[in-house]
């Protein structure tokens, strides 16, 4: 490595000129796409060799793949249809759901995604941006488990509270009393001091 010094005698390593700045690592760097894909009418065992065409369309753009789950059997949401061939409707009730995550230049996306969607089987899928870390929480987890207070325990008691776990308080229960029917006489009573008042 080359020293040199700067103007006050320090000696620093020069830069060389395999090094990139920070902003030509960020151009370099390809956006990240997932496709999720529902595959129908197709039977079960031939499920994997209609995956594998799906991926190697993908890896034929010159994608780089990150993640990928093979497809499982889905109850759909409701019917859906796809026109075959012949003119005709087929209705799907049940599909087999997988995606795949990969980075691909964004000129390429579009070729990608049409690519797929010749495939016959395919029932339907979805492009989305998104980054290369894993976002998927899992399937049962409730939506308020990773912030709510009574999951979370406490490594240290807060100034003036109790230690150990958050406890919702009780709510306050008001006395009920219970109601009683009022005679002729009280109505006729209440009446006629509704009517003074006016």
């Amino acid at each position: 490595m080359d020293i040199g010094t700067d103007g006050f005698g320090e000696d620093h390593p020069k830069p060389t000129t395999d090094c990139k700045t920070m902003e030509e690592s960020i151009r370099e760097r390809l956006p990240v796409y997932e496709i999720g894909y529902l595959i129908a009418g197709v039977p079960e065992e031939r499920v994997p060799a209609e995956t594998e065409a799906i991926n190697k369309l993908i890896a034929e753009s010159g994608a780089a793949v990150i993640a990928e789950e093979a497809p499982h059997s889905e109850h759909l949401a409701y019917t859906m249809r796809k026109k075959t061939v012949a003119g005709a409707y087929d209705s799907y009730d049940t599909a087999h759901f997988g995606w795949i995550k990969f980075e691909v230049g964004s000129d390429k996306i579009e070729a990608v995604k049409k690519a797929i969607e010749t495939v016959p089987s395919v029932l339907r899928l979805l492009l989305i941006t998104t980054v290369s870390e894993n976002t998927y929480l899992g399937k049962h987890v409730p939506a308020a488990a990773s912030f709510a207070p009574s999951f979370v325990a406490r490594k240290a008691p807060l100034p003036g509270l109790p230690e150990g776990p958050y406890v919702p308080a009780e709510p306050k229960k008001e006395a009920v009393v219970p109601a009683v029917p009022a005679t002729v006489e009280e109505m006729d009573k209440s009446i006629d001091e509704m009517v003074k008042e006016s």
